[in-house]
Order: structure tokens, then sequence, then C-alpha cells
């Protein structure tokens, strides 16, 4: 039964009877406010509280922020260490082969051109350089061809411990990490380690020079004069079997190896001079090494960056 209202008409209270509209508008504003208020819920529900599914999805994400950040930075690191690995590998090159670092960068301005022109360009160098050596080489030779074999004897072609292992060459002739003071300084010889005691040859015929006893610098060491403004020097040495004035001729034992002086190790410091001016001693045994040899000895000592003295 509806809602009753007083009918004039009928003087009597009758029930008040609405059209369906009104109903169902009635119904729909119902519903209306039901939806507003579930609305309101959900939002204060959503900003005051967090479902576990919510926090541990905000746990993840606040994880995996952290760990992008760190990965960020160990990047940078890593890119810095890359950058000064490259700075100290270019500065490395110099200090061993006295010269600028190799750029290895092709700019390659289009797909057939760019590594053909670089190859070519460094074939050319090479084949200049090759006819260069052919030149000097048959110059030698010419040279050897006129030359009085007494001034062949005088040359210091061997090396001065016999039957060396190549793989026990040391530091070249150049700037070297020094053993002791730990800062790159001028090395005038070579450096060929072996233990205390093996016998060291005259690496040409001559007259010694000089014979040293010191605690200090090269330490016990021996000079020999060679004539033609060529001299050797054997230093760090354990005991000397030769005296000042003595004639040796090429191969003769005139001493043994050391760890006198200034040395970090028991080694051989060997040193070539010419009217006074260093040398490099590993270009005066090729006349008694092989070119494969040769050339491992070389690959041996040019990648010594630490002298022994």
């Amino acid at each position: 039964m509806g809602r009753l209202k007083y009918d004039k008409d009928q003087l009597d209270f009758v029930e008040d009877r609405h059209p369906a509209v009104y109903h169902v508008l009635r119904v729909l504003k119902f519903a209306g406010y039901t939806l507003a208020l579930v609305f309101i819920y959900y939002v204060l529900f959503t900003i005051f509280f967090s479902s576990d599914e919510e926090r541990r999805m905000m746990s993840e994400s606040r994880l995996i922020e952290d760990e992008y950040n760190e990965l960020l930075g160990r990047t940078e690191l890593l890119e810095q260490v890359v950058e000064d690995l490259g700075i100290k590998d270019e500065n490395i090159y110099k200090e061993l082969f006295n010269t600028s670092f190799p750029d290895y960068s092709l700019a390659v301005d289009t797909l057939s051109g760019g590594y053909i022109s670089h190859t070519s360009a460094m074939t050319d160098r090479l084949a200049a350089g090759l006819d260069y050596c052919g030149r000097l080489i048959e110059t030698v030779m010419d040279s050897l061809a006129v030359m009085d074999p007494g001034r062949l004897a005088g040359l210091p072609a061997i090396m001065p411990i016999v039957d060396f292992p190549l793989g026990n060459v040391g530091a070249s002739v150049g700037r070297k990490m020094h053993p002791f003071y730990k800062k790159v300084v001028y090395h005038g010889g070579l450096d060929l380690v072996a233990p205390s005691g093996v016998e060291v040859v005259a690496t040409a015929d001559g007259v010694v020079e000089s014979v040293e006893r010191a605690m200090k610098l090269q330490g016990t060491r021996i000079v020999v004069d060679h004539g033609n403004g060529y001299e050797t020097v054997y230093a760090h040495l354990s005991d000397i079997l030769v005296r000042r004035g003595q004639r040796v001729s090429r191969g003769d034992v005139i001493g043994r190896t050391g760890n006198s002086g200034t040395s970090f190790a028991p080694h051989l410091h060997y040193e070539v001079l010419r009217d006074g001016t260093q040398m490099d001693p590993l270009c005066f045994f090729n006349g008694e090494l092989d070119t494969e040899r040769y050339g491992e000895l070389l690959l041996y000592a040019v990648n010594t960056g630490q002298s022994l003295d």
C-alpha cells in the first residue's frame, strides 16, 4: 500500500499512486547513491590501505630501481676504467716503441672504399719499408765484403751468455720502470736474467779496459775495448776472471753472473757503446741468431717494461 493523501473532491484520504517512471527514477537514484558510496569507499581504501599484492609490487619496484641505479653507477665506473686503461695503454706503447699509438679506427665513407683504401695505404708503406730495408742490407753486405777481417772480429756480434734461453731476456735500451725507484727512467743496456755463477763471455776480440768491484750502481763489472770506437760493459757480476789490459777473443770466459751493486735479482747487464754512445745490444745479435730466433728475442725484450737495475 502506497502513501495516503487528502482528496478535496472526495473529502477523504485516498492512496497516492505514482506512474512507473517515478518508481524507475527512484531506483536509479538509489543505485546512483550506492555506486557513489562504493566509489568513495574504494578511493579511500586505495589511498589509506594497501593490499599484500600491492605492497609486494611496490617493494619489488623500489628494489628494481635501486638495482638499476647501482648498475648505472657500475657502468659509469667501468667506462671510466676503460678510458683510463686506454690512456695507460697508449702511454706504455709510446714508452716501448717510441712512437705514437696506432689508430685502428677505420673511417669508412662507403662500403666499397674505406677499408680497401686503408689496406692499400698500409701495403704501400710496408712495401716502401721493405725496399728501404733491402737497400740497407745491400749496403751492409757491400761494406762487409771489403772490410778487414780484423775489424769484423772487433764487432760485438754474439750474446754474452752461451746458449742463453731467449725467454729470459729482460728489459732492453729505453725508458723502463726502475725496480727500486718505481718510476720510469732511462735504461742503457740489456738485462739477461740468469742465476749467479753463469759464465759470461766476451762478445768480440778486444782488450780489457777496466775491472771494477763496487757495492753500488753497476756493482762488479768489466769493460772491454774492441777498437773502432766499440766498447762492451758486463755489469752486476759475481766474479771477474780477467785482469785490466788483458787481450781477449770472442767467446773467452771473462766473468760470472751475479747480483752485485744496485740489482733487483741475479742477471747480467750488458751494454754496447760506439764512440761513447750507448747502442741497443739487440741490434748486434743477428750475427749469431737466425731470423726466427732473432724475432723472438726482439719480442721478449720489447715487451719487458721493467728493468732489474
